[in-house]
């Protein structure tokens, strides 16, 4: 039985590799919603402000000393998915504020590119 690598071209997967990300948020968006969570302008505003930041830190440091992505973001990828796992374990207290996760879905996603192409990586120099 062929697997789904050998049955799409290369090309193909490159085209329409964004549709996987785009389906499992789009089924995430339905599954978990914070519609009664108002954001204000100020922390609309200020969400952007950091994003915007933190492309020009990583433009910066791409520019200032540049080498290849998956082994610098090896370390916070790994990072990332253990915070996620402790995230998950029933310690401490509940919280009264409402949950603030619409970050972690692209964090996830990131941390899985990187380290699925660091272990591509340490696969093909063995």
């Amino acid at each position: 039985m062929m697997s789904v690598l050998e049955k799409v071209s290369p090309e193909t997967r490159r085209k329409t590799g964004w549709l996987l990300p785009w389906g499992i948020g789009a089924v995430l968006s339905l599954v978990v919603t914070d519609a009664d969570k108002v954001l204000s302008r100020s922390d609309r505003l200020g969400m952007g402000a950091l994003a915007l930041a933190g492309l020009l830190g990583g433009v910066l440091w791409q520019w200032y000393s540049p080498r290849d992505l998956a082994e610098r973001l090896a370390f916070p990828a790994g990072a990332t998915i253990l915070i996620a796992v402790l995230l998950m374990l029933p310690i401490g207290e509940a919280s009264t504020a409402g949950p603030d996760y619409s970050y972690w879905f692209p964090l996830g996603l990131i941390a899985g590119l990187v380290l699925a192409t660091r272990w591509q990586q340490l696969r093909a120099e063995d």
